[in-house]
């Protein structure tokens, strides 16, 4: 029976009841993107005459889901199978041949009446002009079908305004459920083009998620001969340039190099009417580094590769005039104080928050903004921090009081002794490193959303933070983690490895905190 040739419900019941010659129209009907009662017609006077005209009202109504006034569409699944018989009865040559002596084939055919019929019904000729010549290929050559799409997307993509992206999207997400394309190599194209489709419609989560599935951000790959970018975070960002340096043991400055990082600004608003208080962002590349260290405390071992996805993260410590900017946004779950540290100034490192008072200041600044702000993890912290070094700290072997802001009357390798200032220094007064970031030896420790935990056995490999406990009694919830050391304690407690831990309700005048997001802003 000619049920049986089909799976799908809907078609196996379609072709019982009618027949092979409607069978035979359907299949025709199948090959563009989108019907007209009028254009079906057409199919049936140019092609098989001699089904009877009532075919193209049943194709219409059992078949088809209406999608306009007078707009038809087949199920994927369904129009699929119809192809698939259209070329096993018909040949290859209905597709996209030379045909019958006399006759269109149907890519001829369905360009030729888009042209002369359907140019004053705008959805119906964006609709069915969708490219009829890859639907032949794509059931006789659907690997030259998958290359005439990549390049068609190449062209695309070059294009800058997003709308052209969104309408290639909805074109090619009607070839999904195509069989021979996919097995061609279609779905990363699919895949590439969902993820433009969400940068045009500002979901920048869904296209990292959609990117994310074809290789790592920033870098190329290749379809069809064809090589796509696969965008970053930070892509189309302003940039900014910096010098950052390295010394040795003694500290004494052997290199000075030039840095350049990508950056967004995000406003925050003032309550006394003000200017916006802006808040620096900057784009911290995916990488792997060795986190811990070889040879120290227990609590920084074992040394293990941790794989970081691309962030952004403040550029320099939260100063007090930005948490006086979000202290006045409406309240999340606790209240915050205005100006709660002890030295005072508006570009000072605010201090004396504790990790809670840090978590509702991301829970507010996410609020307002519309982008997830947080606490670094742990391995996001030490990679940001690092910034491609494995020294103990980023400037090298050592720091001196030229460097960083800490207790300088004590050493770490050879350098000479310094000064100790005995409170906060403005942020950004020191060299920055290769990463753009300063102020993350000393200052002030910086609150990470992990909790404590005394080894790296079975920490995260992901970048993502350590959050479940290994023992019920090593931790009860109570401790959080600290970095970066602060201008109270030696430059030991300043290296990239070293951890601190306090109550997450604990706050002190060397305690503040940096935030990280993970979503781009929106560009025009």
């Amino acid at each position: 029976m000619l049920s049986t040739t089909f799976t799908h419900p809907r078609l196996k019941a379609f072709a019982q009841r009618f027949g092979k010659a409607h069978i035979d129209l359907a299949s025709h009907g199948a090959f563009p993107l989108a019907l007209t009662p009028e254009l079906l017609y057409c199919l049936r006077e140019n092609f098989l005459p001699d089904v009877p005209w009532i075919a193209v009202s049943d194709i219409l109504l059992f078949l088809c889901d209406p999608v306009g006034y007078q707009l038809y569409e087949l199920d994927g699944e369904i129009r699929h199978e119809l192809l698939l018989y259209l070329t096993e009865h018909f040949g290859q040559g209905r597709l996209c041949g030379t045909g019958e002596k006399g006759k269109y084939n149907l890519a001829d055919f369905t360009i030729a009446y888009i042209r002369s019929s359907l140019h004053t019904n705008y959805r119906a000729d964006l609709d069915l002009g969708a490219a009829p010549q890859w639907t032949a290929l794509a059931y006789t050559k659907p690997e030259q079908a998958v290359q005439d799409i990549a390049q068609i997307l190449e062209r695309v993509l070059q294009k800058t305004h997003p709308g052209e992206w969104v309408k290639f999207t909805s074109l090619i997400e009607s070839y999904a459920n195509t069989e021979p394309l996919i097995k061609a190599g279609f779905a990363p194209l699919l895949v590439l083009s969902r993820g433009w489709d969400a940068k045009a419609r500002q979901d920048e989560e869904t296209a990292a998620e959609e990117f994310n599935q074809l290789g790592k951000p920033g870098t190329e790959i290749t379809v069809a001969g064809v090589k796509f970018h696969l965008p970053g975070l930070g892509d189309g960002l302003p940039t900014f340039e910096f010098e950052y340096v390295t010394v040795n043991r003694r500290g004494e400055v052997i290199k000075r190099e030039t840095g350049k990082a990508r950056y967004f600004i995000t406003q925050i608003p003032d309550k006394d009417g003000q200017p916006p208080i802006p808040l620096e962002m900057v784009y911290i590349p995916g990488g792997k580094f060795m986190m811990g260290s070889p040879e120290v405390d227990n609590d920084e071992y074992p040394q293990h590769q941790v794989t970081v996805p691309e962030f952004f993260i403040s550029k320099y410590p939260i100063t007090q005039v930005q948490w006086r900017g979000v202290a006045s946004l409406p309240e999340v779950k606790r209240k915050l104080k205005a100006n709660p540290s002890r030295f005072k100034g508006d570009n000072l490192p605010v201090e004396k928050v504790s990790w809670d008072d840090a978590v509702e200041f991301c829970a507010r600044l996410s609020r307002e903004t519309g982008r997830k702000y947080r606490l670094p993890s742990e391995a996001e912290w030490e990679y940001a921090c690092r910034a491609g070094t494995q020294t103990p700290f980023h400037f090298g072997e050592t720091i001196t009081d030229k460097l960083a802001n800490y207790d300088a009357t004590y050493t770490f390798a050879d350098e000479p002794k310094g000064d100790y200032r005995a409170k906060t220094t403005i942020v950004g007064s020191f060299p920055p490193n290769a990463f753009g970031l300063y102020d993350i030896h000393g200052n002030v420790w910086e609150w990470c959303e992990d909790l404590w935990h005394d080894n790296y056995n079975q920490a995260p490999v992901d970048g993502s933070s350590w959050l479940d406990k290994l023992d019920k009694n090593e931790n009860d919830n109570r401790f959080r983690l600290l970095r970066g050391g602060s201008w109270y304690f030696s430059p030991d407690f300043c290296r990239a490895g070293n951890r601190r831990r306090f109550d997450p309700d604990f706050d002190d005048s060397n305690i503040g905190f940096r935030v990280v997001c993970g979503v781009a802003p929106r560009t025009s």
